[in-house]
């Protein structure tokens, strides 16, 4: 009987791990691709939602592993240059942009990113009072 709990225990436990680690490869690649999808809907250019986050996820992990093999030799200098640039020609050619329509949906993304990066903290700092600030009323 003990037995049983146990391994209906372990199996109940381990989905609820994978289930919580497929819901979070899809929040990976949705919320970036959101902001990219976006952006390339600003500029004219239609792209699916899903394939512009594979595209910014793939692009990630790729120049993050060249970035990473090429730290070991005397490019470490140069090596946030060659991870930006590696990063947009892998976007560039998954997408089927050109150079410019992909450092326009890059920057553009990231002005959304940092808008709601501000939008959030102003609205948690208006609310959590840090602890470092001394005893002030607003």
């Amino acid at each position: 009987m003990e037995l049983s709990f146990f391994n209906s225990l372990t199996f109940f436990g381990v989905s609820l791990a994978l289930i919580s680690i497929l819901v979070f490869l899809l929040l990976l690649i949705a919320i970036p691709g959101f902001f990219i999808w976006l952006s390339l809907a600003l500029i004219g250019k239609r792209r699916p939602l899903l394939k512009c986050g594979f595209a910014n996820l793939i692009a990630f992990i790729s120049s993050a592993f060249l970035t990473f093999i090429l730290s070991f030799s005397p490019l470490i200098i140069l090596s946030p240059l060659i991870f930006v640039l590696i990063y947009l020609w892998v976007f560039k050619e998954l997408l089927d942009l050109g150079w410019s329509d992909a450092i326009l949906a890059m920057v553009i993304s990231v002005v959304f990113v940092m808008l709601l990066s501000a939008v959030f903290s102003l609205s948690f700092s208006a609310f959590f009072k840090p602890a470092w600030l001394p005893n002030f009323r607003f």
